[in-house]
Order: C-alpha cells, then sequence, then structure tokens
C-alpha cells in the first residue's frame, strides 16, 4: 500500500491536491482500506469504481481482494493513463482503467448491466451517483456510495428517485478508520441494491443526470 501511495503522490499529473499528498498514507489510503473491508464482494465477481480519479479506491480494491475483477472509469484521460501505468508497476492482473463518460458507457452492450457492484467515492451527490451507476448493475447488483456529513440531505434526494431507478437503500455503515483525524471526517457507507436489470433511459444523455438531477434540488 506504501508503493501505491507514492505513485500516486509522485505522480507529474496532479491526480490529487498538494494537500492531499501530505494525507494519503494518513487518511485517505487508510480510509479505502476500510471501505473495502466494509463492502461484501465475492471471488469471481466483477466491480467497477466510478470516478476513480488516482486510482482510489479502486487499486486498494484490487490489491486487498485480487479474485476480484476491477474496472476503473473515469472519463479524463490523463488520469486513467496514469492509472494504467499504476496497475502494471503494481502487476495488478485483476484491474483495467478505462476512459469515458458514464452515461456513455453505461449504455455499451460491453457494460451495461454485467457488474456485481459500484463503488463511488467523493464523485457526486447520491442521487446523482446512483443514476450514473445504475446502468452498469446487473440485478441484485449494489452501489456502495462514499459518502460524509451531508449524507443526510442526499439520502433524501435519492429517495425521491428511487422508484424510478428500481433501487432501494439497504443500510448506512460508519467507515471504522483509526485516527482522530479520519474520525472527524464522519465516512460512511451507502449501500444501494438494485432490482432487476437497468431501466429504459437510464442513465441519460451526458450532463443531464448532473445539471438536472433526478432527486431534484438543483
Amino acid at each position: 500500500m506504501d508503493l501505491l501511495g507514492q505513485l500516486i503522490s509522485e505522480s507529474p499529473h496532479n491526480l490529487v491536491s498538494a494537500r492531499d499528498r501530505g494525507l494519503l498514507q494518513s487518511i485517505h489510503l487508510p480510509e479505502c482500506r476500510a471501505v473495502i473491508e466494509l463492502i461484501r464482494t465475492g471471488d469471481g465477481q466483477h466491480w467497477i469504481d466510478l470516478g476513480t480519479g488516482g486510482g482510489l479506491p479502486g487499486l486498494v480494491g484490487a490489491i486487498l481482494r485480487p479474485h476480484v475483477g476491477w474496472t476503473l472509469i473515469d472519463a479524463r484521460r490523463k488520469k486513467v493513463d496514469a492509472v494504467n501505468e499504476f496497475i502494471d508497476i503494481l502487476g495488478l492482473e485483476n484491474a483495467r482503467a478505462v476512459a469515458g463518460r458514464a452515461e456513455e458507457l453505461a449504455r455499451d452492450e460491453a457494460y451495461r448491466g454485467l457488474y456485481d457492484g459500484v463503488v463511488s467515492r467523493a464523485l457526486a451527490r447520491l442521487d446523482i451517483v446512483a443514476e450514473l451507476s445504475r446502468g452498469f448493475l446487473r440485478p441484485r447488483g449494489r452501489l456502495e456510495a462514499v459518502k460524509g456529513a451531508s449524507v443526510e440531505q442526499e439520502r433524501g434526494y435519492f429517495q425521491r428517485c428511487s422508484g424510478r431507478l428500481r433501487m432501494k437503500e439497504v443500510a448506512t455503515t460508519d467507515v471504522p478508520v483509526s485516527g482522530a483525524a479520519s474520525a472527524d471526517r464522519g465516512t460512511v457507507v451507502v449501500s444501494i441494491v438494485a432490482s432487476g436489470g437497468p431501466p429504459r433511459g437510464i442513465p441519460r444523455r451526458n450532463g443531464l443526470p448532473q445539471s438536472a438531477p433526478l432527486g431534484g434540488g438543483r
């Protein structure tokens, strides 16, 4: 895990902010480890890390769960290229990074309705993440959304569109990370289950999930 932190912090592509580089080993990597240890995955399953950025938490998942396939998705090609370099250096045969918008990839037959789970950290509001994730999930697939202090308000937005998305929240669980700084973050994982395959027309076309969220409020 130390090597992963070094790769991210020393990358020339500004994968994390200057402040976050100093917090990788003390907060971000331990938090990602705790998230992966918290969510239920099974050998042979395939998961997506949506909005992976510099590879978190997907690369941590690939390290800790070597018998699970991990597809790390981000819209920014430069970041995806860097993450694929990390995958090669770390020798992770169960991971790959893909560049593309979720709205487009989730309508592609190569991705639509094929995944057992999606994990997402610091991507967007919960209802937005749910819409962007829904097209990837097979029946009974799960979204594990890592959220912070605004989770209660975000859950309200999600409830407004859960029926349309055919998704149901099943749990909200505190992320058990040691250390005062991590505890102050109030990190939780919201677990949401998909009922049936992806609904027709979900996700909507590029940009709409963010500009006109199904949960309203914008």
